[in-house]
């Protein structure tokens, strides 16, 4: 809760940065300042998307302290979105361990499966949403083209996903290990079937915060993420206790929550950034080319997000079968240290933006491209090795806090460590990941979740036949999952192969 607070007071602060700090398409910014007035102080938000210091069309990069400057405006804002957005599962986490750790494990089962299933279809629109919105800088009509067609691809997702959800509950459910005779079934099936309703809201969500981020605004999304936040913390208590929904309250205070911070959203951004009539004569042409590039590149990263989220579903389910407490401790420990480590992708926000931006430029700039990279890695590192160290110094106090159960506390704080590296692996995995999706190097970064799947899967695998399986292995497994994402996005870049061959001679005009 003092989190939950924490994060909220963080996303008031970020309204108080200076006035030309901030970034918003050029058509925003003609609405609220004239060209004259661009170099006088303001007070408020001076709402710019182009950078005066970096010329579209040249080749000049920009100094140093000018590229962190761009970088962090940025990433803060994201950071601590990103930071606050996770406390809604670890919201949900803490009031369902109060319902018992059969409760617990059946509802952490659910979310887990969600998350998988958001992520196969919501990451593909998301992160080709950033990449294509952030290369139409300087093109106001091609921007609101592929602003329009990313929300109705978000919103016929979203409905097909949520009837999915709906129908085959029973099925996904009996997919995880959990099937209809276990103890954790009843709230498993619950939360999920109130959780299918809200999945429309989710994809919208997801599409919106990646308008956003394409753009350069990670402000406005935040202020709305911490109402989602604090809608949550207040609504999850009175749907679960004083309505007595159980398991089910969890998921319906969620989204409450979601639909209400989602519709300022909207509305705000179609009046800054305009939609389309894809219908119309002088549009359809355009708008069918931007479906296609989505298409095209979603079709990859949709490969790549069902590679991801296999191995998360397998490990979710050999815990499950372990039973109640371990899937209880594991369902803990994902929270602790998977879903915390979200706040990591507002290095990989940036960084995708930056390059995204670069390589839609007429003339690529090869010392700007190492720039943004090698600060992607650096920052990256150390918020996730700083995350780390801090997770492990509240160890005790994080634990005793999420469960009350002494057999899912002496589980967790067995796995910890293993737990711990983990965390770490995945917080500097989002920024190599940016990187490459920044390139719009779609295919490489499919390969790469596909090396990533068949290391982790097939240790787990050979583990199984030995029944050795413990929660420990699965996670030092895990660990070995997001090393090789790493490692294998670095190589890419450092090979000068594909779309990194830039770094080896600058493109001419």
């Amino acid at each position: 809760m003092k989190a939950s607070i924490l994060a909220i007071a963080l996303g008031l602060l970020a309204l108080s940065v200076p006035s030309n700090t901030l970034k918003f398409p050029a058509k925003a910014s003609k609405r609220l300042i004239s060209r004259n007035q661009q170099n006088t102080s303001s007070i408020g938000l001076t709402l710019l998307y182009s950078t005066p210091q970096i010329p579209q069309g040249g080749s000049i990069t920009p100094p140093t302290p000018a590229l962190h400057r761009e970088f962090l405006q940025i990433a803060l804002p994201a950071l601590i979105q990103l930071t606050a957005e996770p406390l809604a599962s670890l919201v949900d986490t803490y009031y369902l361990s109060k319902l018992g750790p059969t409760v617990l494990g059946g509802a952490g089962v659910a979310i887990t499966g969600g998350y998988a299933l958001g992520k196969i279809v919501g990451d593909p629109v998301l992160r080709c949403c950033i990449s294509l919105v952030a290369s139409s800088s300087g093109d106001e009509r091609k921007l609101s083209i592929n602003v329009t067609v990313a929300l109705l691809l978000a919103l016929t997702i979203g409905v097909a996903q949520g009837a999915f959800y709906l129908f085959n509950s029973k099925n996904i459910l009996l997919g995880l290990g959990v099937p209809s005779t276990s103890p954790m079934y009843p709230p498993a099936f619950a939360y999920m079937m109130v959780r299918g309703f809200a999945l429309p809201a989710s994809m919208l969500w997801l599409v919106v915060n990646g308008v956003y981020r394409g753009i350069g605004d990670t402000v406005t999304p935040l202020v709305w993420s911490c109402v989602f936040t604090l809608l949550n913390v207040v609504l999850d208590p009175v749907f679960m206790f004083r309505f007595g929904m159980g398991s089910a309250g969890a998921a319906m205070g969620t989204a409450v929550a979601q639909y209400v911070a989602l519709l300022p959203l909207l509305y705000k951004m179609s009046k800054t950034i305009g939609l389309v009539n894809p219908l119309g004569k002088d549009v359809r042409g355009p708008f069918l080319e931007s479906l296609k590039s989505y298409v095209s590149a979603a079709s990859r990263v949709c490969i790549r997000s069902t590679l991801k989220v296999s191995t998360y579903a397998y490990t979710s389910r050999l815990s499950a079968l372990l039973g109640p407490i371990h899937a209880a401790a594991y369902n803990l420990c994902f929270q602790i240290g998977f879903v915390t480590t979200q706040c990591c992708e507002s290095i990989a926000v940036a960084t995708q933006t930056l390059l995204a931006r670069e390589f839609g430029r007429p003339s690529l700039r090869r010392e700007y491209i190492g720039r943004v990279v090698a600060m992607s890695c650096w920052a990256g590192g150390l918020l996730a090795m700083g995350l780390s160290a801090l997770t492990y110094a509240n160890r005790a106090n994080v634990i005793a806090k999420l469960t009350s159960d002494p057999g899912v506390r002496s589980l967790c704080h067995g796995i910890f460590p293993a737990v711990l590296v983990c965390q770490a692996l995945k917080g500097l995995a989002y920024p190599a990941n940016g990187v490459v999706m920044g390139g719009s190097d779609w295919t490489y970064s499919m390969l790469t979740m596909g090396a990533a799947n068949v290391v982790a899967s097939g240790v787990l695998g050979a583990m199984g036949r030995r029944g050795e399986v413990g929660l420990k292995g699965i996670w030092w497994c895990l660990a070995g999952f997001m090393g090789t994402q790493v490692a294998a996005s670095l190589i890419r870049v450092k090979s000068k192969t594909g779309v990194w061959k830039v770094l080896k001679e600058d493109r001419k005009n």
